[in-house]
């Protein structure tokens, strides 16, 4: 696996969700562009290992942890959301007119099962391996305090593909959980919803990580600092291989066996030290707010090696004197300021740097362009470079020196590039992919590297949009891929082909700190 990249954006707010920005039309995958000042730092080439943690730690800090949580009314599941403020989930019902009603759940336009919820005359169909599956999730609950003992019925008589996946990692999760179980059963707390909303969180957390190019904000990015510092970069990737592969065959189970395979193969990468650090992590961040979260961190047993680690690794940079004071952390220790004050982490696996994008709020106030627009500048990158972006979408970067004046009241040029990327990444499917291509990421998913196939599934299509752009275009303007600017107009502009995430472009910046372009994306 390469070694990989770290974004994280810190913010200066508690928990409660940031006011609404100015409703921009931005270009195509800069929908949710927030004003960060961005910093960058070098991971060192330092050996981690997730921080021993031994039973005898853990349980009385599960206790210590949980005693004041309560989940009110909300189920394991919506617990989970409202914690990580995950939106809810599309609807996946439909009723079909005959002999009563069916729930049918699809993937990608796909119908992959259809469960009844209510059927009318003389025959009741039931579908047999779904009956069976529930049946065996069941049994294996008598053992668990009985009952539906994870909550993966609260929303339907069967067990659906995000349940599957819940299961098998409460399966991979093995006698951690057990040891979670007897731990909150001495405190008589309310067992059940606490297990449940720990699986749940960690089910839905993990799933964040099924892009290439990972993202995590809020309370999902404290808990990726988190385990950044318990378990080190190298275990986080090593997790992400193994729940992509997990996540995909608990997808397609239909049997227990299938589920239960899936959940073990997935415990043999987790490990118990990994596991119960997730389980920590969950509980320390559950419930408090912002000053809360910075003690209870510090509480947690191994808290003094995972500092060490996370500092060995380029965190105890990551926080920016200026962020520490206006936050009143600046006598906490680096990793649990960082947990406390992080608002956004990205991962890559493209180099050895580690990108920090330090959240400066909503906005630095709007400026205004020639043309009559308003600008705002949505990072700020520490060499005085900055990226803005303009009422009408465009995104522009600044070196140190040149403002909001300097960008062009009219760019007709532009307009027909951004519209010809826009065009080619429309375009882009499997069938683009080179022979070279389709080699390297069958080869990535043949070693069980999913997370790694897909981001050289998105390089494909990087290269694709570049291509096209350019054979449409190398006859009017100076491309030069990869060596600098992607295209520069002779007496004019510069413009630079990209994909929009939040990595990619702070890479960009850093990158050209001194060019003045107009940012591409798609």
């Amino acid at each position: 696996m390469p070694r990989g990249t770290l974004l994280g954006g810190y913010g200066l707010a508690s928990a409660t969700p940031p006011p609404k920005r100015m409703a921009l039309t931005p270009e195509p995958g800069l929908e949710s562009a927030s004003v960060y000042a961005v910093d960058f730092l070098e991971l060192g080439a330092v050996t981690t290992s997730p921080v021993p943690i031994a039973r005898a730690e853990f349980q009385p800090a599960v206790q210590r942890l949980f005693v004041d949580v309560r989940l009110g009314r909300a189920s394991a599941k919506q617990a989970a959301r409202e914690l990580l403020r995950l939106l809810p989930p599309p609807s996946e019902v439909e009723t079909v007119d005959s002999h009563g009603y069916w729930r049918l759940r699809t993937h990608h336009g796909r119908v992959f099962t259809l469960v009844p919820e209510e059927q009318k005359g003389p025959v009741r169909l039931t579908p047999e391996a779904d009956e069976k599956l529930k049946n065996k999730y069941l049994q294996w609950c008598t053992g668990q305090g009985g009952g539906d003992c994870l909550c993966l019925l609260d929303d339907g008589p069967y067990l659906g593909p995000d349940d599957r996946r819940a299961f098998a990692l409460a399966l991979a999760f093995g006698s951690v959980l057990d040891e979670t179980r007897e731990a909150l059963t001495r405190e008589l707390l309310d067992v059940r919803a606490l297990i449940s909303m720990v699986v749940w969180t960690v089910a839905l957390y993990c799933m964040l990580w099924l892009v290439p190019e990972p993202t995590t904000k809020l309370v999902a990015a404290s808990l990726t600092v988190l385990l950044m510092g318990y378990l080190g970069l190298k275990t986080v990737y090593d997790l992400m291989d193994g729940w992509a592969l997990m996540a995909d065959t608990a997808y397609h189970a239909t049997t227990y066996e299938e589920v239960h395979a899936a959940g073990a193969k997935f415990g043999q990468v987790l490990g118990q030290e990994a596991a119960r650090a997730m389980i920590l992590a969950v509980a320390a961040l559950t419930g408090h707010t912002l000053g809360q979260v910075a003690a209870r961190v510090k509480s947690l047993p191994g808290f003094h090696l995972a500092q060490a680690q996370w500092k060995a690794q380029g965190g105890a940079a990551a926080l920016a004197p200026e962020l520490a004071a206006e936050t009143a952390l600046v006598q906490e220790p680096a990793l649990a300021r960082a947990v406390a004050a992080v608002d956004t982490v990205a991962t890559s696996p493209q180099g050895p740097l580690a990108v920090v994008m330090l959240k400066k709020g909503s906005g630095s106030g709007a400026e205004m362009a020639p043309g009559g627009r308003s600008s705002e500048t949505v990072v700020r990158h520490r060499g005085g470079n900055r990226q803005v972006q303009l009422d009408d979408g465009q995104r522009w970067h600044l070196p140190p020196g040149l403002s909001v004046k300097d960008i062009p009241a009219e760019d007709k040029v532009g307009d027909m590039l951004q519209e010809a990327v826009t065009r080619a990444a429309k375009e882009w499917g499997p069938h683009r992919l080179s022979r070279q291509e389709d080699a390297a990421i069958k080869e990535a998913l043949k070693k069980g590297e999913y997370w790694l196939a897909r981001l050289l599934d998105r390089e494909a299509r990087g290269r694709y949009v570049q291509t096209q752009v350019k054979k449409q275009f190398e006859h009017l303007y100076d491309f030069s891929l990869n060596k600098g600017v992607d295209v520069e107009v002779p007496g004019g502009y510069k413009y630079e082909i990209l994909s929009g995430t939040d990595s990619n472009l702070a890479r960009h910046g850093r990158r050209m700190a001194g060019e003045f372009f107009r940012m591409l994306t798609f």
